[in-house]
């Protein structure tokens, strides 16, 4: 390699942000590591996105292999912050001339009951590991966390990921009741089609297969649900048109998906049984000006075999990285700077905005229209579907420029430090098996039953 003096930048998290904002990198004459803690590095178009957007998912693995094969960037898999590097470490110690955080937002929000934290496993379901066992835990290579999905399952959330994992145990339920009648189902054919078109086409309906449907329950209104964005600026009419159109997306989902919803619900309490979460005091609310309140003495006991909590996801916190509540706290906001110093730490995507809702990775507009939320959904009159990473590419895109520009002000690294970076980088590399062929090690990690 022909290194020379040049800025090197390590990108944490080679999924779609973090690859595109190593291509920026690249382009511009940096040298750029790209760590990933998987084998693979489709990071959450892979793990947290359910397998039903398999041609949509097929898609972005191959953008994100010809941005991560591409001259002047090295590809370090299997390396987690904390576990195999350690971040201060790697800011100090490494010589780098900074550092982009872009490992996203996959640690589940607290569950807003104290109380069912003891009973995670027991009855209490993160909607993370949920979504990530839905898309491996068929492969024969599985061994991540097992999940019995009985009928009738309770989930609080209220955004578009919650709708996914009500699909999700809709669609599981269905299929093992088709089973259980000798019926082979088709888990694609179901979401896309909807529950109720797949039974009737075996002369069955919902009352017939004799289960409960789950039940998603939403502390505010269905016209507060964020399915869509509302610009500050819209105008009232575009605002509260935007507000109804939130109304049609769940009534739609309901008749293709036949759950249950409750807006204006709120969980207060746990209802254990033998040392196990068995269900929830679940009160009602009153939205003031945005804000849900519970009211008094409003308690009802609502009971299922598991609860999902399905209200968010924030990014891992990383020892020192400062950090305001769920978010880092940056000193840049446009750049994303976090960390002045002589190795810079930035932050992109959703580890920037603390958010790892679906809703955000698609779109890059002032509002996420209806119309966007409905083909994500597959719930669109024309079957259409919604790109997952368009909005994400964007973002990064522009984020990466900004870096770019950021880091130019900056003196290069001389030519000796920089071989000095590349030979920890092999160490790395050879200790995770990597040989430098990019396309060789997706093809020998990748099982052949892997979507």
């Amino acid at each position: 390699m022909n290194m020379g003096s040049r800025h090197v930048i390590a990108v944490i998290g080679a999924a779609t942000a973090g690859s595109e904002i190593a291509q920026v990198l690249a382009a511009r004459g940096a040298l750029v590591i790209v760590f990933e803690q998987n084998a693979r590095p489709y990071g959450k178009i892979e793990d947290g996105l359910p397998r039903w957007h398999a041609k949509q998912r097929r898609d972005e693995y191959e953008e994100i292999n010809r941005r991560l094969e591409r001259t002047g960037i090295e590809y370090v898999p299997l390396t987690r912050m904390g576990t195999n590097l350690d971040f201060e470490e790697l800011r100090r110690d490494w010589g780098l001339s900074g550092i982009v955080l872009a490992h996203g937002a996959w640690r589940d929000r607290p569950f807003p009951v104290a109380a069912a934290e003891k009973y995670v496993g027991r009855g209490l379901i993160y909607q993370n590991p949920l979504i990530y066992w839905f898309n491996h835990h068929l492969e024969r290579g599985y061994d991540g966390p097992r999940f019995d999905l009985s009928p009738g399952g309770i989930v609080i959330g209220g955004g578009l990921a919650s709708i996914d994992v009500v699909k999700v145990l809709q669609l599981e339920v269905v299929m093992a009741a088709l089973w259980a009648r000798g019926i082979e189902a088709d888990m694609i054919q179901l979401e896309r089609e909807g529950i109720d078109v797949v039974l009737k086409s075996h002369g069955l309906d919902w009352r017939g297969l004799g289960v409960p449907a789950c039940r998603l329950f939403y502390r505010r209104r269905i016209i507060d649900m964020p399915l869509s964005d509302i610009a500050p600026d819209a105008p009232p009419k575009r605002a509260e048109a935007l507000r109804q159109a939130r109304i049609k997306i769940i009534e739609k989902a309901q008749r293709k998906y036949l759950f249950e919803f409750e807006d204006r619900r709120v969980p207060n309490d746990v209802i254990v049984e033998h040392d196990r979460l068995v269900g929830l005091a679940i009160g009602h609310t009153e939205v003031i000006d945005g804000k849900a309140h519970r009211l008094p003495d409003s308690d009802e006991a609502v009971r299922g075999p598991f609860v999902v909590s399905s209200i968010g996801s924030i990014p891992e916190p990383i020892p020192g990285i400062p950090q305001h509540g769920e978010v880092y706290e940056y000193v840049d906001a446009r750049t994303g700077l976090l960390l002045e110093g002589p190795t810079r730490v930035y932050a992109a995507g959703n580890v920037l905005t603390g958010k790892g809702n679906i809703k955000d990775s698609l779109d890059n507009a002032t509002e996420v229209g209806t119309l966007v939320a409905e083909r994500y959904l597959g719930l669109a009159d024309d079957g259409a579907r919604a790109s997952l990473a368009d909005g994400t590419r964007a973002k990064a895109n522009q984020a990466g420029t900004d870096i770019a520009a950021s880091i130019a002000t900056k003196a290069k690294l001389p030519e000796e430090d920089v071989a000095r970076i590349i030979e920890r980088v092999r160490v790395r590399q050879k200790q995770a098996g990597y040989d430098g062929d990019y396309r060789g090690w997706i093809r020998r990690v990748t099982p052949p039953d892997l979507g």
